[in-house]
């Protein structure tokens, strides 16, 4: 036999017994119905014949009820159990794809929760080094500044306090000032801050007390609405520093909302297995409360929340804006072993969530007698 040859017919024969089986179900019907037409024919046509099996066919009567009424009940219990096994065959189909689509949509949410922890690991060490970078060259920068005002200081003491030179010193004076104010900011940017020592705090202690300093100079055209605030929410932390990232935000958002739209604040407590928490890889495994603060401003593009946290960037006009306010928050929440995110859309608004830890009842008993305990800042 020619080589070539044997695969075809290999497939021939393949072919042939796919249709064989693919057709017997209809030749079997087929040959029974002919076999059916052609007693029928040959009963009908001869008389002798079609009596004798009328004849048997009466005495078989009780036989043939009985094994008719088995071969139906077997065939109904048959026919039973196979579209039971359909309907459990289906209800597998559905369930594996239910399965399929649960994963795949895991895969998802964990390939997202990886691109939103790599994002946050590249920022916080993108924010270290300049932070580094920032408190050396502030150090340096402050000690100058120590020599400009003590310098000036002694010329003003040298004129008469009258004169034109003495006026002109204290300007430069107010100015090495503000170079200082703005020096200890990078300083707390830069995390080169003195060791703090946080106490338990309520939260809503916290926030009405910002609130009551920042109403007299929100415009009356923004309102301010904070939900899910309870009594018994405890955290621990700095009341100065806090009051610092509230009152940073908030303006934020009343100048992105050009002094007229609505601020809210929501305030929910996340346990500790949370799958929201699997975006900050710096907290701790412990209860943490969320605070969400939503304008209706203009937004923010991608880009521009990708910097936000940025020492000295700013989306403010010159002379109105320092740029050290978010990234100084920034600070200020890891300090206080929490964590800050952003989502915004242009047109849409932004949403600033923070997350502090849920304070610890479990005291010492030195702690215990005091009624709080302390926290080292980080």
């Amino acid at each position: 036999m020619d080589p070539q040859s044997q695969p075809k017919l290999t497939k021939l024969n393949q072919e042939l017994k796919y249709r064989l089986r693919h057709w017997l179900p209809g030749i079997f019907a087929l040959a029974g119905i002919l076999l059916s037409i052609i007693i029928w024919s040959f009963l009908i046509q001869n008389e002798y014949v079609h009596q004798r099996f009328v004849t048997s066919l009466k005495s078989a009567l009780p036989w043939i009820v009985l094994v008719a009424g088995i071969a139906i009940a077997l065939l109904g219990g048959i026919g039973i159990r196979l579209l039971q096994l359909m309907h459990e065959r289906s209800a597998t189909l559905a369930r594996i794809d239910q399965n399929y689509k649960n994963e795949i949509v895991e895969r998802m949410r964990a390939e997202d929760t990886k691109q939103k922890l790599e994002i946050a690991l590249l920022q916080g060490q993108k924010l270290q080094a300049i932070g580094t970078l920032a408190g050396g060259i502030a150090h340096d920068f402050n000690n100058i500044l120590y020599a400009i005002i003590g310098y000036v200081e002694m010329a003003r003491d040298d004129v008469a306090e009258d004169s034109l030179i003495h006026k002109n010193l204290g300007k430069v004076l107010e100015a090495s000032k503000r170079g200082q104010d703005l020096v200890s900011r990078i300083l707390a940017f830069g995390r080169r801050h003195i060791h703090h020592e946080y106490q338990p705090l309520h939260l809503k202690t916290i926030t009405e007390s910002v609130f009551a300093l920042l109403k007299p100079t929100i415009p009356a055209s923004v309102s301010i609405d904070i939900i899910g605030m309870t009594d018994d929410y405890l955290i621990v932390g700095d009341q100065t520093q806090l009051h610092q990232v509230f009152v940073n935000i908030v303006n934020n958002a009343v100048d992105a909302m050009d002094g007229e739209g609505d601020i809210k604040i929501i305030v929910s407590r996340i346990l500790a297995n949370d799958p929201f928490l699997n975006q900050f890889p710096d907290i701790d495994n412990k209860n943490y409360y969320r605070i969400d603060i939503m304008d209706t401003g203009h937004g923010m593009d991608q880009h521009t929340m990708e910097r936000i946290f940025e020492p000295f960037f700013t989306t403010k006009e010159v002379g109105k804006g320092t740029g050290l306010g978010l990234s100084t928050v920034h600070a200020i929440m890891q300090d206080h072993q929490g964590g800050i995110t952003v989502t915004s859309q242009l047109g849409h608004g932004t949403t600033f969530t923070l997350l502090l830890p849920e304070y610890q009842s479990a005291l010492n008993p030195e702690e215990k007698e005091h009624g709080y305990h302390t926290v080292s800042g980080r």
